[in-house]
């Protein structure tokens, strides 16, 4: 599953790595969208299988963030 930007911004933080097991709710990315900080958090319950971001790194509203195996 896909886990995808909600806005544009920069990624000010990756809280997950690859292989790491994550609930529902858990925080996987922090991204700053004029200056406020915005959690992005797990969908699903899974496994992260592949990070497509690193920090400060521009994101757009609908971007890939990071993979989950659910």
């Amino acid at each position: 599953m896909d886990v995808v930007a909600g806005w544009p911004g920069r990624v000010a933080e990756v809280n997950v790595a690859v292989g790491d097991q994550v609930a529902v709710d858990d925080e996987l990315v922090t991204i700053e969208s004029m200056k406020m900080l915005m959690p992005v958090m797990a969908p699903v319950a899974g496994r992260v299988s592949e990070i497509c971001v690193a920090v400060d790194q521009a994101v757009n509203e609908g971007e890939t963030i990071l993979r989950l195996d659910a």
